[in-house]
């Protein structure tokens, strides 16, 4: 599935949502204007906004307050990369250099800000509904992201563990920018209802896609192998793996992983050390089929997302919903 040519059949919304964005972002202001731009112009999938234009076609006729919702959806993700890039000293994604590489620590981290503070304020044009949907997916993003500094620590990820910080961190968005989307057409309560469970499993499926290319170092995904081992971040394909593997050889993979110094609180490079220790645990992972397990798990969610959408009438932005539900279960990037 190619997003861009869902972008395009959106036509005038995806228009609209775009100069909703850049006109909530301007400032006069050169070097604030020239993070914003190079922000823009760098941008990735922008699968967010997608998501929220799609569930207000599906569910009524989007208008402008659909355009930022949209907008709101994307700038929330872009300023959390901002601070992400700051906490985990990245220099690069989706294999471009970040803001804190070309700009600055500080930059990165009041870039983020802004990109936040401009949503905010882009919010108060929308109504009290949508602005409950966004101000708790902040709040969750939060706590998703301080419970997996705490687990990063303790190393006692287990399965519940996983759900609640992936559900948290990055489900959470997926449903408040396919929500707030509905909800900016006036969508009655079951379609409501529909769009949130479909963003739900969707934003599951997404991070744990994510969380197999850690495993995975012969794509080129943008991401660099080893990264959650590195942040002691104990995920899917390495939790199935311990599963099929004795308790015994369970309990020395935590124990080897706990010998890594977290990057992500101390900061620092791996040491030869802990690069031996990582391709260790990838090891683990290949000989219980860590990433083939995920994978079937990840199916499962995707399943469940196509029928959280029985409740909506055909159209072609049904359709497309459908096709992401796929898309995101197999996407290489």
């Amino acid at each position: 599935m190619d997003i861009n040519n869902v972008k395009k059949e959106l036509g005038t919304d995806w228009s609209g949502y775009q100069a909703t964005l850049v006109s909530a972002l301007c400032n006069s202001n050169e070097f604030v204007s020239k993070i914003n731009n190079y922000l823009i112009e760098n941008a990735g999938k922008q699968l967010r906004p997608v998501l929220s234009l799609l569930s207000a076609t599906v569910c009524g006729e989007p208008n402008n307050t659909s355009h930022c919702c949209a907008a709101v959806s994307e700038m929330i993700h872009t300023a959390t990369l901002l601070h992400d890039d700051v906490a985990d000293d990245g220099n690069l994604r989706r294999g471009v250099p970040t803001v804190k590489a070309v700009f600055g620590q500080a930059a990165s981290i009041l870039a983020g800000d802004y990109w936040l503070a401009q949503a905010l304020d882009l919010l108060t044009q929308c109504g009290e509904d949508v602005l409950s949907c966004f101000t708790n997916a902040v709040k969750e993003l939060s706590v998703g992201e301080l419970i997996q500094m705490e687990k990063a620590e303790l190393l006692d990820t287990c399965k519940e563990d996983y759900y609640s910080i992936i559900s948290k961190k990055t489900a959470s968005l997926f449903i408040a920018a396919m929500k707030s989307g509905a909800i900016s057409v006036g969508a009655n309560p079951e379609r409501l209802k529909a769009v949130e469970k479909y963003a739900y499993e969707l934003g599951v499926a997404f991070q744990i896609r994510d969380d197999i290319f850690d495993y995975t170092p012969s794509m080129d995904t943008g991401k660099i192998a080893g990264a959650d081992i590195k942040e002691r971040k104990i995920t899917l394909p390495l939790l199935c793996a311990m599963e099929k593997s004795s308790p015994e050889e369970a309990r020395q993979v935590r124990e080897k992983i706990a010998l890594i110094e977290n990057s992500l609180v101390k900061g620092g490079k791996v040491s030869d050390a802990e690069r031996a220790i990582i391709d260790e645990v990838n090891l683990f992972v290949e000989k219980y089929d860590g990433i083939g397990q995920s994978q079937n798990i990840l199916g499962e969610h995707g399943k469940m997302a196509v029928k959280a959408l029985s409740p909506l009438p055909p159209s072609w932005a049904k359709e497309r919903l459908v096709a992401l539900a796929e898309y995101v279960g197999t996407r290489e990037k």
